[in-house]
């Protein structure tokens, strides 16, 4: 066979594939490998392969900015933000103005746990563009994260009077302000009153709480008036922080009148756990003069949605035999976290949270309530609740509904 036939007859089929096969990106433009990496990222969920066509892009055209911040934030979302910081460079070193390139540097340095890097991107940015409110509100955010309050203040206040409906700014300044506030008042009052025909009973604190470095401190003076008696008992609280999803609370109280225990204290350790869930180990323990007692509490709770889902015990042991009671608390958040609606029940013969003498000593109880609280401004918080015990004690036992109004106010 002539050289040429034989050269024909190969190369006729290799011709075949390259002509029915193109190679993997022919008919395609750069705008379609990115439109099609953006497919993948968003509705499939393929980080790798999305980036895979990003950089098929990027190949044919390395300056196609956009396609390369794209591509940075898929690392950044996969926690590779080294090398995602590494792309945005690569665009703001060469394009120092370019806006999406700046916003994912800026989230990048914040993700990275970063502000003042961040800040000074926020910077850059708002030299570009000066009016815009995504830039100023991040950089108002930073300045909060950095512990500079005024200066979050004045940028959201400049932003506020160019454009009042922006709702983001509103909210931060209102963040802003709050933690500006250091101290927090809160009056309450509960009214008892008995199917028995005992006389009602009142009891009503005022406390004044703080937050410091290692926690939450509150101090308290109660009031009460029951059996034809009145005393003042005098509490302090704290909620230390003792390690990350680890914190305690803490509790002391003392009183010169016979109808709050002489003194008392209480402890529990609050951990998180998986699944949105909080478990709680706690005692407390008060002592009346005549010996003291001690309460063990336990509780699980879980945040699902809008809803707090809470349940708890109370042990209390004795030479007489263990006390036992359950608790279970439901209760749904409305728009915010300071809005509630809730519904709670208890049942046993453990007192729930004592503070008088007969809680301890009752054999037998139930109970149910509902509860509710909604801010009344910025700075004011009204709560209340409304609930039936019935007690069952050696001799007697009792009906009772109780009334109760909380009022608390930031400055």
């Amino acid at each position: 066979m002539p050289r040429s036939s034989v050269f024909v007859a190969l190369a006729a089929p290799l011709l075949a594939v390259a002509l029915v096969v193109p190679p993997p990106a022919a008919g395609q433009s750069v705008d379609s490998l990115f439109s099609r990496a953006r497919a993948v990222a968003f509705q499939e969920g393929d980080y790798e392969q999305a980036r895979a066509l990003a950089y098929r892009a990027l190949d044919r055209s390395p300056d196609y900015h956009g396609i390369r911040v794209f591509a940075a934030r898929t690392w950044a979302w996969e926690g590779r933000r080294d090398t995602a910081r590494t792309e945005l460079r690569y665009v703001l070193e060469r394009a120092p103005n370019h806006y999406e390139g700046l916003k994912a540097m800026i989230d990048v340095q914040m993700w990275s746990d970063q502000p003042n890097q961040a800040l000074t991107y926020a910077n850059q940015a708002l030299e570009h563009y000066p009016e815009d409110a995504d830039f100023l509100n991040k950089r108002a955010s930073l300045l909060r994260w950095l512990n500079r309050p005024a200066a979050a203040r004045r940028q959201l206040l400049s932003l506020l009077e160019r454009n009042p409906s922006d709702e983001t700014a509103r909210r931060t300044l209102q963040q802003v302000r709050a933690e500006q506030r250091t101290y927090t008042a809160t009056a309450t009052y509960q009214r008892s009153s008995f199917t028995s025909g005992l006389v009602p009973w009142h009891v009503g604190s005022i406390s004044v709480s703080r937050p410091t470095p290692i926690g939450t401190l509150i101090g308290r003076a109660r009031y009460a008036n029951r059996f034809a008696s009145s005393g003042l008992q005098f509490e302090v609280d704290a909620y230390p922080s003792l390690a990350s999803g680890l914190y305690a609370y803490l509790s002391a109280g003392a009183s010169a009148s016979a109808i709050f225990p002489g003194y008392r204290f209480g402890a529990s350790l609050y951990k998180s756990l998986p699944r949105s869930l909080t478990g709680e180990l706690g005692t407390r323990y008060l002592n009346f003069g005549g010996g003291g007692v001690f309460v063990h509490t336990a509780s699980l709770t879980k945040y699902y949605g809008n809803y707090l889902l809470r349940a708890g015990t109370y042990v209390t042991p004795s030479g007489s035999g263990t006390s036992v009671s359950v608790n279970g608390t439901v209760r749904r958040y409305l728009g915010g976290a300071t809005t509630y609606v809730g519904l709670s029940g208890s049942v046993g013969s453990a007192p729930s949270d004592p503070t008088f003498q007969d809680d301890v000593e009752r054999l037998r109880s139930w109970g149910v309530s509902a509860e509710g609280q909604t801010p009344l401004g910025a700075r004011t918080l009204l709560s209340g609740s409304v609930g039936y015990d019935f007690e069952e004690f050696a001799a007697r036992s009792r009906g009772q509904i109780s009334v109760s109004l909380s009022v608390s106010y930031d400055f």
